[in-house]
């Protein structure tokens, strides 16, 4: 679907060009908020979730923007609401939804996961098994409910465990549509050391425990978050020797806490 967007938007601003006006793709991009302008646009309207809302298909549509200098017909807002109803704001794993149509991002999961540094502690139980965005908001939406049940959806084919076993190279090339902060698989592993906390197996916990030994600190944090909640005996067994040679603070600090 990304692929076929950003098609879709290249020939349309290679049209523009061809007419001698000039055409820039705004794709993910922090420099336009495309829910803004699209609702302006009259493509669809705002919901109390912030996502655009567009008829038939609700919140699940995919947008891109080409700016352009080239005379166009203004189009009207759409004259829309959601209503009474308000399913997205308890359907919020961390009530990040404050107000209808607010939303602090520093609770969001799907601002968070691609947030740099590590993963505040009061949101890590919260996020589940999730390694990238948090769609509840939008699968609790009823506008396009329909349409969405009428497809089937095939389970992601990178598991968290997945993602912690393969290198940067490989990993990077299976996730080159995902936004990751200065493309540093880093944060990836991050998100996927707290989701096999969460969720994992005894399988995972030699692959955690080869994360606590990581060069990375940030990794190592998690990693010590990740085994406290996986394997908390064993975590504790060996706590006291992994402090003595641990030079990190943070480090130390969750090692502490993950056996509290």
């Amino acid at each position: 679907r990304y692929h076929l967007l950003t098609a879709v938007l290249r020939e349309l601003a290679d049209h523009l060009d061809r007419f001698g006006y000039r055409a820039e793709i705004v794709f993910d991009d922090d420099r336009l908020i495309d829910r803004a302008v699209a609702a302006r646009a009259g493509v669809g309207w705002s919901g109390k979730s912030t996502m655009l809302l567009v008829p038939r298909y609700g919140p699940w549509v995919l947008l891109g923007s080409v700016v352009t200098d080239a005379p166009l017909p203004r189009d009207d807002a759409m004259l829309r609401s959601c209503g009474t109803c308000d399913d997205c704001i308890p359907a919020c794993p961390t009530a990040a939804i404050v107000t209808p149509g607010v939303i602090d991002a520093r609770r969001c999961l799907a601002a968070i996961f691609q947030s740099r540094g590590d993963l505040p502690l009061e949101v890590r139980s919260a996020a589940g098994g999730r390694i990238y965005g948090c769609d509840d908001c939008l699968t609790s939406c009823p506008p396009g409910s329909r349409d969405l049940g009428s497809r089937s959806v095939e389970p992601d084919a990178l598991t968290a465990l997945d993602l912690l076993r393969m290198s940067d190279r490989d990993l990077a090339a299976s996730v080159a549509h995902w936004y990751v902060p200065g493309r540093r698989m880093r944060f990836l592993r991050r998100n996927a050391l707290v989701a096999i906390g969460n969720t994992g197996s005894d399988e995972a916990v030699p692959v955690v425990l080869g994360y606590l030994g990581h060069p990375d600190a940030m990794l190592r944090r998690h990693a010590a978050w990740s085994l406290g909640v996986l394997a908390p005996d064993l975590l504790g067994s060996i706590k006291d020797r992994l402090i003595a040679t641990e030079p990190d603070d943070g480090v130390r600090r969750e090692l502490e806490g993950a056996c509290a």
